[in-house]
């Protein structure tokens, strides 16, 4: 709401705009802070010149020597304490900025920031609430404007979760995710898989119908360490308790930056870990080649035949 407002006008807005969109839908909307300390006769509306009266307070302060106008030296105390109390920003570019918006409101270039300049801002935005032009802002007409501030604010905020997690996936999914892939290899729907029914994994045996490098004992063997990682209590069968823990630690293991959601990037590196890992397991795993056969001794000369002479 303040982006881009001139100083004075930030000052006088900030902590009396409208309310967080955290209110209920259920509950009336409520009225932004300067409409109750405006109306404090509660009639229900604000006039014009109250509205502008209000705003121009930081004005009335600002102008130390109380000549109606705002020479630079006066306007440039709004980047200071008590008007702008910013730890973060340095003094001289609050400084900076404020000057240069000290010409943007000195619409007639003499040096000064007279009243009249200083209330038009504090009039377009009076305009904005003022919808039917009777010059009061009544309460019906702010309720609608703060509704519809509310509804956009909030459907901003969900457009930018939308683009923050496109490509993501929270734990909760991935665990959903897990699950449904465990569901698939219990064959009898009993919520538990056997070592039988999760040697699945390893796909075909050895044949023309394997198109897998690995010998199927090899991959038997690689699937079966998983099961047993899984299978925390030792009990030759996996129910959802075990599959459940176990997709949470891998969730976890994968989540590098620890923002609770897995990215395509960090999907890619636990995959290349996860193959690392088999390549370091694989010469373990794989059988040893055959012995090569003993050399065929030749065989003894006949006896009585003349034996070679070795030269």
């Amino acid at each position: 709401m303040t982006r881009g407002l001139p100083l004075l006008l930030v000052i006088a807005v900030v902590g009396l705009g409208l309310p967080a969109a955290a209110q209920t839908s259920a509950a009336p909307v409520p009225l932004p802070i300067w409409f109750h300390e405006i109306d404090t006769a509660k009639k229900g509306e604000v006039s014009r010149a109250d509205f502008v009266k209000y705003r121009m307070r930081s004005f009335d302060q600002l102008d130390t020597n109380k000549d109606g106008r705002l020479a630079l030296e006066e306007y440039l105390k709004v980047a200071e304490p008590p008007f702008n109390n910013d730890a973060a920003g340095k003094l001289e570019e609050r400084r900076a900025r404020a000057a240069a918006e000290f010409r943007t409101l000195d619409t007639n270039s003499n040096g000064t920031i007279e009243r009249a300049e200083a209330e038009v801002p504090f009039h377009a935005e009076f305009n904005q609430y003022d919808t039917n032009r009777d010059n009061k802002i009544t309460e019906p007409e702010l309720r609608v404007i703060v509704q519809n501030s509310l509804r956009r604010e909030d459907q901003a905020r969900r457009e930018a979760e939308a683009r923050n997690r496109a490509g993501k996936m929270s734990i909760n999914e991935y665990i959903d995710l897990q699950l449904r892939e465990d569901d698939k290899r219990d064959k009898n729907n009993d919520s538990r898989i056997t070592a039988a029914e999760y040697q699945s994994l390893a796909g075909a045996a050895d044949g023309p119908q394997s198109p897998n490098p690995l010998p199927f004992e090899v991959r038997r063997k690689l699937v079966m360490l998983k099961f047993s990682e899984i299978d925390t209590n030792n009990d030759g069968v996996l129910d959802r308790v075990e599959l459940t823990a176990y997709a949470v630690g891998q969730f976890l293991k994968m989540d590098l930056n620890q923002d609770r959601f897995l990215t395509e990037d960090e999907f890619r590196k636990a995959q290349e870990a996860e193959t690392e890992k088999m390549r370091t397991l694989l010469p373990t795993l794989m059988p040893a080649p055959p012995k090569a056969p003993a050399p065929t001794p030749k065989p003894a000369p006949a006896p009585g035949l003349p034996q070679a002479v070795p030269r």
